[in-house]
């Protein structure tokens, strides 16, 4: 199903698929959450789906004459064509695009991709309208340069104790917590600095391991982008064209720098490296160590 055929509906199946970008998939699952709420509901997230209790669930007929209704989030792929029947399921597939079969699904699926900037200011107006929140244009999209996008709302909130928000405010209450802060502990990494120092503060300030791990893999895509664009077009307005916004000059060159210095074959390791550490710390009891121990493999392969 298209996006604009997805937009239209006046109601969801009692079985759909949504894949793609995270940000929308948050949105969606809260919706659907509470288009449901007086079904059974079951729920499993990533690693505890088990597709027998699943199926047994959702075939089920309840003791009280109630609707079953099943809600997965996972980013692996599985038997999921089992599960549709005439109960409510929806699945949300956080994983790799490539594995998604829509099939199954007849025409009951959509695919989400990555909002811009107009998208976003219009998801924070209409969640900001819900908390009775106010944040002018202006400020709002100076919130949305300095921040990962998937945590907008969390930010919003954040927000919404203060009056007359403005970009000073922002600077004050985001800073610890957005993606320049994290940029600045990694651009330290690359520079020679001292880094574990300001990691360790940023964990003590109650930072979330995963989010600068994400935030980090970010930043090498990045790196990444600027070293092609530097390599195979020009130096000049890097960050203009590959993020769509001038960040200041003085970071970019020295983003610029860093993202010269490296070779094609260390950013492979360094994704490699990345990717093995998010899927460690999903499952480690102690996401610290985990993330202290990514930083130093980095820096072991420069």
């Amino acid at each position: 199903m298209k996006l604009w055929e997805f937009n239209k509906l006046e109601k969801l199946p009692n079985y759909f698929l949504f894949y793609g970008d995270e940000f929308y998939l948050d949105i969606w699952y809260k919706k659907v959450i509470e288009s449901i709420k007086d079904t059974n509901i079951m729920k499993f997230y990533f690693d505890e789906f088990d597709l027998k209790k699943a199926k047994s669930h959702i075939s089920q007929n309840s003791l009280f004459g109630d609707v079953n209704s099943l809600i997965v989030k996972t980013d692996k792929w599985d038997k999921f064509e089992e599960l549709i029947n005439d109960n409510y399921f929806y699945l949300f597939f956080y994983g790799d695009v490539k594995k998604v079969k829509t099939k199954p699904f007849n025409n009951n699926f959509v695919r989400f991709f990555k909002p811009d900037l107009r998208e976003l200011i219009i998801q924070a107006n209409q969640y900001m309208q819900t908390k009775n929140i106010s944040i002018e244009v202006e400020h709002l999209k100076y919130l949305i340069s300095k921040i990962d996008y998937r945590f907008l709302f969390n930010e919003i909130d954040k927000l919404a104790l203060v009056d007359n928000v403005n970009n000073k405010i922002i600077d004050e209450l985001v800073f610890n917590y957005n993606e320049t802060s994290y940029d600045d502990v990694f651009d330290d990494l690359f520079l020679n600095k001292d880094y574990l120092s300001k990691l360790e503060n940023l964990l003590f300030q109650g930072n979330d391991e995963i989010a600068i791990l994400m935030s980090f893999t970010r930043y090498i895509r990045i790196l990444y982008m600027f070293n092609l664009h530097i390599k195979n077009i020009n130096s000049t307005n890097v960050s203009r064209d590959v993020l769509g916004y001038q960040i200041p000059k003085n970071l970019e060159e020295i983003r610029k720098k860093i993202a010269f210095n490296i070779k094609e074959k260390q950013f492979l390791e360094f994704f490699e490296i990345l990717l093995n550490s998010e899927l460690e710390m999903k499952s480690s009891k102690d996401k610290s160590a985990v993330l202290f121990k990514t930083f130093i493999a980095i820096k072991n392969s420069l």
